[in-house]
């Protein structure tokens, strides 16, 4: 099995080129973390083992697993104790970073309700336009508003991430589907009017219209098709997954 220490690293600060196993660039200073070697030109074999290797060492802390036994487990998979033990605290360290980075705060309320009501009624108003314009609906499109509310919500809140603000991304993601799809009902509702009964009485409908909205919800049932379930399964999956956190809280 490779060990971390064979591979030449890279300064994640400055980018200076360093011999296997330094512990600090010696440009800048910075701290080099085993973990820093997986973006320093491996080939994607060898990026694949550290990889997974470092998923393996989450997966073991988050369940409560102390690193000595951690450790063992890489110790039985070829590693050598040093390296072993150095890459664990590396993993243990920048986890429980990046977990006290992701952590929810009162603060972070306010602009990730912000960023996923712009993402639903931006990505809603485009998917309706599209629709109309193309004169087909393309399913696709639901997928990507849960991609866009997901990063929204993450993005506005400055990298915030957990269950409250999974659910916010998929409300948002639903909301801006329903848009989408109103924006487009609408269109053809007054097309159909003004073919019907002529462009007076279609100019008496308007988007906002109490008549338009109760006929859209009487209706909608009709507009969506098995095929818009599976577009709709993957716009949700995709907004719950985006803000998921690495589900630590605080416990390595």
């Amino acid at each position: 099995m490779m060990r971390t220490t064979d591979i030449e690293s890279t300064c994640p600060s400055c980018g200076s080129s360093l011999p296997a196993g330094t512990k600090s660039c010696s440009n800048c200073g910075a701290n080099i973390s085993a973990t820093a070697q997986i973006d320093s030109g491996m080939s994607a074999a060898d990026k694949e083992s550290i990889q997974n290797l470092a998923a393996l060492v989450v997966k073991e802390l988050k369940k409560g697993t102390d690193e000595a036994t951690v450790s063992q487990k890489l110790l039985e998979m070829g590693m050598d104790q040093s390296n072993a033990t150095q890459f664990v605290n590396d993993i243990r360290a920048q986890a429980t970073k990046l977990a006290e980075q992701e952590q929810i705060t009162i603060e972070s309320y306010s602009p990730a309700l912000i960023g996923a009501g712009l993402a639903a009624v931006v990505g809603g108003i485009l998917w309706g336009l599209i629709v109309i314009f193309s004169d087909y609906e393309i399913g696709i499109m639901a997928w990507g508003m849960g991609i866009l509310t997901g990063y929204a919500v993450v993005k506005f809140s400055k990298g915030k991430k957990g269950v409250p603000f999974q659910i916010i991304a998929v409300l948002a993601s639903l909301v801006g589907i329903i848009i989408g799809k109103y924006i487009s009902f609408y269109h053809f509702l007054y097309q159909a009017v003004a073919a019907d009964s002529g462009g007076e009485a279609a100019a008496n409908i308007t988007i906002f219209s109490g008549a338009v909205m109760k006929i859209f919800v009487n209706e909608f049932g009709s507009l969506v098709s098995g095929y818009d379930l599976l577009w709709l399964f993957l716009a949700v999956s995709t907004a719950w997954s985006i803000p998921k956190g690495l589900g630590l809280k605080g416990r390595i």
